[in-house]
């Protein structure tokens, strides 16, 4: 829930009338209006009158609330699509989409019956009160005497004050001589206070006027406590004795024709094998997978969180996610194909997509994962580290990704990928690190995952160009045995690197090994992440495996 103003905070000003002059600037504009007097309608939330003359209305006595009020004031993941005029609610436990004008809503896919609808008056979007009550934790009450509609939301401690005395009135300002917006101030009144100054208090009227009111006339009675948020009852357990997640993703070329050389791998919980991939505009999937290779899987107690990608292709992913249909198609149809299965979570890795799609993005997961949680699957997805690329890094929106998955994988290699004009590492030590500490201000740690290389790239200096290969772990053991390069610890990228002239040609590799890994795997205690996943299984030795276990337990 946003909150646009501050609330509830005691707030001491010593500087008397100065002071105040400082806030009255702030607060009210020189054109407000004497709201005690006024015929029109007017939305206030908490001690706040909302700036807009069409921000609520009655029709067919019903009270409707324009959508950039409620988007602004109440839920900033309030989507609307213009396109297909349809308003969409998310949180962590249902998806709601509303028609324009249409009585059938919908919630995780499942229809039902609505009496109010959505309406559109001059051009703008309007909610019903019943549909914003139902959905938000907010007090929405509407008083015919001020024609004022208050708006107070429902987690919030609000600190109350008793008129005391005779003549009490409540000012436009930290001014005896400054206009009066309520005067029928009558002694045992209860008003809601917001703020204190040195002779006075910010206050409003139950019934919606806000002003200010002198001290002499308030009995109130606070501890510092009441000022704050009230905190849900229900504390967040998530975290806490979890096992830390292993993950390797499996890598598959084409489809699986059987399910044999499966066996256990230690200290490994979940496999994530690459079986789907989004291929064209109609959001056809391309399938991969072996129902034998989940059961044997499954029967050795590893979970299947299978990777979705989508084809790298940033014209097709704005093309499906921009449209909220084919957003809700996609979703069912992955759904029902991850149900055939029998999956126990989902592994979402989009890529190279353009900064314009990056809302529809965060929109696409908002959607997804409450039909997901319903279908009792877990919700991963995989972003890059922080950089200035606008398809690589700019286009994921992490803080808000964050709160609409289970975990999300930060893709910590490729620091020099294939066709860098510098030779290095794919993932050195340090730049890990702080690809880490770059995320984690928009993720929280308990949900953050950290993915690691098996791969190295052996890189070749011929003739003043420089390209690359990918090697796996026996690949490039392979190939320092039969060239006898001698290695050598480095201490700044934690690896054994190694370099050898041959017939004119330069060598360089720096090496990701056991040791190299287990480092890495440190930094999962050290800022007590989720766990840690691994690209891909099949490039490692098999030391690797115990060596990760020991660093992770």
């Amino acid at each position: 829930m946003k909150k646009n103003v501050l609330i509830l905070l005691l707030i001491l000003i010593l500087g008397g009338s100065i002071g105040g002059f400082i806030y009255y600037e702030q607060y009210i504009s020189p054109s407000r209006k004497v709201i005690a007097y006024s015929d029109d309608l007017y939305l206030i939330v908490e001690d706040q009158e909302v700036d807009s003359e069409d921000a609520v209305l009655f029709y067919e006595d019903i009270l409707y609330i324009s959508f950039p009020t409620i988007e602004y004031f109440v839920d900033n993941d309030i989507f609307y699509d213009d396109s297909e005029e349809t308003l969409i609610i998310t949180d962590k436990e249902k998806v709601l989409r509303y028609k324009l004008d249409d009585t059938t809503a919908s919630v995780n896919n499942k229809e039902f019956l609505i009496t109010n609808v959505i309406r559109k008056f001059n051009e703008k979007i309007y909610i019903p009160i019943d549909i914003i009550l139902k959905n938000y934790s907010i007090d929405i009450s509407y008083f015919e005497e001020t024609n004022a509609v208050v708006l107070d939301y429902g987690d919030i401690i609000y600190l109350k004050g008793e008129v005391i005395g005779e003549d009490a009135v409540i000012r436009s300002n930290l001014d005896i001589r400054s206009p009066i917006v309520a005067k029928d101030i009558n002694a045992g009144m209860i008003l809601n206070v917001y703020a204190e100054y040195e002779s006075w208090y910010k206050v409003r009227t139950i019934d919606g006027i806000p002003g200010f009111i002198e001290k002499k006339y308030l009995k109130i009675n606070y501890t510092k406590d009441l000022f704050k948020v009230e905190k849900s009852i229900e504390e967040d357990t998530q975290g806490i004795g979890r096992e830390i997640i292993n993950l390797t993703w499996d890598y598959t070329y084409r489809k699986i024709q059987n399910a044999e050389g499966i066996d256990e791998i230690p200290g490994i919980n979940i496999i994530s094998p690459t079986w789907f991939s989004i291929t064209d505009n109609n959001g056809n999937i391309l399938d991969k997978g072996n129902i034998e290779y989940v059961k044997k899987y499954n029967e050795l107690g590893y979970e299947i969180w299978p990777l979705i990608n989508n084809n790298f292709d940033p014209d097709l992913t704005h093309e499906l996610l921009s449209k909220s249909s084919m957003r809700e198609k996609l979703i069912v149809d992955i759904l029902n194909l991850y149900g055939e299965y029998g999956f126990q979570g989902i592994n979402i890795d989009f890529e190279n997509v353009h900064l314009k799609t990056k809302d529809f993005l965060t929109q696409f997961l908002r959607e997804l994962y409450p039909v997901f949680k319903e279908a009792g699957m877990s919700v991963s997805m995989d972003v890059t580290g922080m950089s200035t690329s606008e398809n690589w890094s700019l286009c994921f929106d992490r803080k808000r990704l964050s709160e609409a998955v289970d975990y999300m994988i930060l893709m910590a290699y490729d620091q020099h990928w294939a066709s860098s004009p510098i030779a290095g590492s794919v993932a050195e030590y340090p730049w890990v690190e702080k690809s880490i500490l770059g995320v984690l201000e928009y993720i929280p740690n308990d949900k953050l995952i950290l993915g690691v290389p098996f791969y190295t790239r052996l890189w070749i200096e011929k003739e003043g160009k420089l390209s690359s290969q990918a090697l796996s772990m026996e690949t490039a053991n392979k190939f320092i045995l039969e060239n006898n390069i001698n290695l050598i610890w480095d201490n700044n990228s934690l690896q054994y690197y190694g370099e050898i002239e041959k017939d004119n040609i330069i060598y360089k590799i720096w090496l990701e090994d056991a040791k190299s890994l287990d480092k890495k795997a440190s930094l999962i205690h050290k800022y007590e992440l989720a766990g840690i996943a691994s690209w891909r299984k099949g490039f490692e030795t098999a030391n690797v495996w115990d060596s990760l276990d020991r660093a992770l337990n």
